[in-house]
Order: structure tokens, then C-alpha cells, then sequence
């Protein structure tokens, strides 16, 4: 579908519309204080013993030399390494401090059991499977390496599943209201951000009326995502209304918090095991264009309804227990009541293509199915790809894989905000413009506003819809979630989307990009160093 997008789509007057969403800052402002006190209290510790005992100061140097060493021989992205080594070098004391509270690769007990290490997904016998890949590599060889990429790390391929896609949160989000409404055994939701709203009422109506009527209903938020709209007893508040409310990750005002990067970003809503729905759509107004946060907003989403629902299923439960660490968790192979049975029929014998959804989550440093998708889908690109995405902090190999395909003579596309929610990752992100500009890459900004669809779509074969940013959050330190197709309908409308809205957008030149001023050229470079901690 390729809804034309307009600056004020709502036709709500400029002046009466919030600028932006605001809910409960004070435990947010709480928690900075608190550890900028102990930052503080840390940094005249150590400035103390600097100051009084010379020995404490080669003691620390030589610690510094140490980690340095250590994070050398770590098996992590080397530009994560290079930000870490710079600040132990240009702070060594402090610097070493911060690496090991925040930037270590060590999975310490207390956070294996708060954050989960994803692996295979539990999903019921799945017979189909061979004759599926077979099927696939016939119609489509060059997809196939993708599709046994992704079994291997875990993620069952499926065919018989309707896909339905969406090309704003306004088309998105009426949709996912109406399947609910329509739920008749449980309901499963997972977000990053959840902030009270028309949006927000509107959901939690048709969910109260789904739980009174003996309908299971489980929300899951991220507590990060959610801290300056929600209430801490926002869980609590509604129980009475037999909804099943968790928290993934609480965030305490701890400076050895040491999971509190470990946020999920994942957007998952299951309806009876049948339907599912994902993309980058949180329950806020500004992402309907309710509200006019930066512009008009720019978002995408995609419907399942059929076998690969059962992914999604066990994907939300993996969260779920961790969201509810202390309380009894679910065994997820004691589940089937959430695994209904699909028959031909249920789900059009006729349904074109292959489904395969997909997450992640960042403490499997060995395993980075989210990063290693995004590089197949380049490498194997022969006559185009098209890359939407909010952000984009590209270590060198991602930036050499989109060079390469440009250079060969692949048609590269990428399409980024032209109004910035976050001003210092837009400079961030338009200094990567100028490699991938000189190798022959487009770049495209979306002017009427800000672009939050994460899409990529490939050679009318492939494509790729989810809730992961083309960065270093989202690759290392978030738990992220995905759906890849392979021959669906959908995939024709992904790349018309794409070519609608690219008219709506500027490109982008390389005289442009290099003529920026001298100053803005300081900033990305000193932003560029810390990159992956951003």
C-alpha cells in the first residue's frame, strides 16, 4: 500500500499539536543524579590517591595498560574496541572503571538472570522443514544460503503464511487494534515505549474488554524506554482489569548497573497464536501522526497470519520470563496451549513465499544473526538494495559490504530522517555519508520528517521489516526482532513504498556532503570515536 504521506496528515493545526510526548521525568531525573553522584565521589577517590600516593598512580597506569591489552585480544567489533581504548587512554583511570562496569564482554550470574542469552527457539516439531528449503532453493537459489543461514542460528523457515504489509503507524495500528478486538484465547504485547495517549487509550480499551471476556492478556515494556512516560506503578495500577503487566530490565540508579544497556527494542503482538504483527510502531501518538514530534512520521509494520506465528509466540515468551525474573517462569516446552494447530485450509494452501522471523539480543557475542542477515542480504544483492533506517552507525565492515555492492554495480539505496530526533546521532549519522557516496551508494532524506521504518528489500526476492536500526545498539546491545521474506507479495510493495517515498525525500551529493562546515566536521569526527557507545 502506498499511502501518500502529508506534513500534517491528521489536519490538526500546527499550534495546538504537542510537541512532544511527556509523562513521568522525575524518576529518570532521580536516577541521573544518583550516579552522576557517584561518578563524582569516584573521580575525587581516585583523584585523591593520585594526588597523595604516586604508587596508587602507576598502579592504575599500569591496570590501564593492562585492559587495554585485554580489550585488543576480546573477540569484539573492532570499532567498539577503538572507543574503549580511546577513552581508558585519554581518562586511564577512570576510563578503566567505566569499561568494566559498562563495557566488558563478561556475563556476569546477576545479569544472566535478568537479560537472556537467546539460542534456538524452542518452536514445536516443524515436518516441513527439508521439503521447505528444497522448495525455496528451486524457486529461488540465490535466497537459499540466507534461509539455511538463518535455520542454523535457530529460526525455523516457513511457507503457507499471508503477509500484509504497512506503510505508516496510521494504517498500522487500526489493524492490530481490529485483530485484537477479535481475540478469543490470549493476547501478547511487547513494546519498547508505551506512552498514554489517544494510542495508548484506545489499545487498552480493546484490551480490557478482551480480558473481560476470559481473554489472556500479557503486555511486556522495556523499563528504559518507557521511564519518562509511564509510572513506576503503572504494572500494579492494572491488575484489576486481569491484565498481565511485566517489566523487561528495571533500571535502578546504580553506577554498577551493569545491564542497564541491555534494553529490548523488540515489537512483537501475537493474537491467538494465528496472527502476529512487528515492525518499528511503539504505542505513542507521534507514531500515528497524532502528535507532531519531528515532522511527519514515517513508519512500517508487517502481518503474519499462519505457521510462522509460532516464532513470534515463542519470541515474546522468551521475553516475558525475563520480564518477570522474579516470579515462576514458563517453561517453553510446556506450552502447546499457545501452538495451535494449522491446517492447509486455515492458512490459503495459495500463500506465496517464505517466512523467516528472526531475533536477537546482545549476549552472545559469538552469534549476531541481526548483523550477519543485514550482510548476506548485501553480498547477495545483484541487482539492487534498498536500505530504510533511522540511524546509521556502520562499523567498517558493514560500510565496505555496501561500497563493494555499489562499486559491482548493485543499484544502493539508502533512505534516513531529514528531521533528526536526536540531533548528535544525525551528525553521527551524515558523517558515514561521504565512503559510501564516493563508492556510488544514494543516500536520500526523508524531508517531510522523521523516518522510523527499519526496511530493507532486495532484487524483488527478499526483504527485511523489524524494529533493528542499522547501528551499534541495535546489532550489540539490544534485544531486536525481525521477519524475513523470501518471494511474498509483500516484497513488490516494500520496494513501491520505497520509490514513493524517495520523491518525498533529498538526495544527497558528495560536493554537498564535503562542503559542510569546518566545525560540524570536528563534532562527527569526535562523535565518530565514541560511535559505538552512542
Amino acid at each position: 500500500m502506498n499511502t501518500q504521506t502529508q506534513k500534517n496528515p491528521n489536519n490538526i493545526p500546527k499550534s495546538t499539536r504537542p510537541k512532544r510526548r511527556k509523562g513521568n521525568t522525575v524518576r529518570l531525573v532521580i536516577m541521573v543524579l544518583f550516579i552522576i553522584l557517584q561518578a563524582c565521589f569516584l573521580v575525587f577517590s581516585l583523584f585523591y590517591f593520585n594526588v597523595f600516593a604516586l604508587s596508587f598512580y602507576i598502579l592504575f597506569q599500569l591496570i590501564s595498560a593492562i585492559t587495554v591489552i585485554h580489550v585488543i585480544s576480546t573477540n569484539q567489533n573492532p570499532s567498539y574496541k577503538i572507543a574503549w581504548i580511546s577513552m581508558i587512554l585519554a581518562i586511564p583511570i577512570l576510563g578503566v572503571v567505566f569499561y568494566n562496569i559498562w563495557g566488558g564482554a563478561r556475563n556476569p550470574r546477576r545479569i544472566k538472570r535478568r537479560v537472556p542469552i537467546l539460542k534456538k527457539l524452542p518452536i514445536p516439531d516443524h515436518p516441513e522443514s527439508q521439503s521447505t528449503f528444497e522448495k525455496l532453493a528451486q524457486e529461488y537459489p540465490f535466497q537459499a544460503q540466507t534461509a539455511r543461514f538463518l535455520s542454523n542460528s535457530g529460526f525455523p523457515l516457513y511457507r503457507n503464511t499471508q503477509t500484509e504489509y504497512y506503510d505508516l503507524g496510521d494504517t498500522f495500528f487500526p489493524a492490530l487494534l481490529e485483530s485484537i478486538k477479535k481475540a478469543e484465547h490470549f493476547i501478547f504485547l511487547e513494546f519498547f515505549i508505551i506512552s498514554k495517549g489517544k494510542m495508548w487509550d484506545e489499545l487498552y480499551d480493546a484490551l480490557c474488554q478482551r480480558a473481560a471476556a476470559g481473554v489472556e492478556v500479557r503486555v511486556l515494556y522495556d523499563d528504559l524506554g518507557s521511564m519518562t512516560t509511564l509510572d513506576k506503578s503503572f504494572p500494579k495500577k492494572h491488575e484489576r482489569e486481569n491484565l498481565k503487566i511485566a517489566v523487561f530490565n528495571p533500571v535502578k540508579p546504580v553506577l554498577s548497573h551493569f545491564h542497564i544497556n541491555y534494553r529490548n527494542h523488540q515489537k512483537i503482538c501475537v493474537i491467538d497464536g494465528k496472527v502476529a504483527y512487528t515492525g518499528g510502531v511503539n504505542i505513542a501518538d507521534e507514531y500515528i501522526n497524532l502528535v507532531d514530534a519531528f515532522g511527519h512520521w514515517k513508519d512500517s509494520g508487517v502481518k503474519l497470519e499462519g505457521p510462522a506465528v509460532q516464532s513470534m509466540t515463542v519470541m515474546f515468551l522468551q521475553m516475558w520470563n525475563y520480564g518477570q525474573y522474579t516470579q515462576k517462569k514458563d517453561q517453553l516446552d510446556k506450552l502447546s496451549p499457545y501452538f495451535p494447530h494449522f491446517e492447509v485450509a486455515d492458512t490459503a494452501q495459495t500463500a506465496p513465499g517464505f517466512v523467516q522471523p528472526l531475533c536477537d539480543g546482545p549476549l552472545d557475542p559469538d552469534n549476531r544473526p541481526m548483523e550477519y542477515l543485514y550482510m548476506h542480504m548485501i553480498n547477495h544483492a545483484r541487482k539492487y538494495i534498498y536500505i530504510t533506517t533511522p540511524y546509521l552507525v556502520l562499523d567498517n565492515e558493514m560500510a565496505t559490504a555496501l561500497c563493494m555492492a555499489a562499486i559491482s554495480g548493485v543499484d544502493v539505496r539508502i533512505m534516513t530522517p531529514g528531521i533528526p530526533d536526536k540531533k548528535y546521532v544525525y551528525a553521527l549519522t551524515r558523517s558515514y555519508y561521504g565512503r559510501l557516496l564516493q563508492a556510488g551508494v544514494q543516500i536520500f532524506e526523508y524531508t517531510p520528517g522523521f523516518i522510523h521504518a527499519k526496511n530493507v528489500v532486495s532484487d524483488d526476492e527478499a526483504a527485511l521489516v523489524g524494529t533493528v536500526n542499522m547501528d551499534f545498539r541495535s546489532f550489540y546491545m539490544h534485544y531486536e526482532n525481525a521477519v524475513w521474506t523470501c518471494g511474498t507479495p509483500i516484497i513488490r510493495t516494500l520496494h513501491d513504498d520505497f520509490i514513493q517515498t524517495q520523491s518525498q525525500c533529498r538526495e544527497i551529493t558528495y560536493e554537498t556532503w564535503k562542503n559542510r562546515p569546518v566545525w560540524y566536521k570536528i563534532l562527527q569526527g569526535i562523535l565518530n570515536i565514541f560511535a559505538p557507545m552512542l
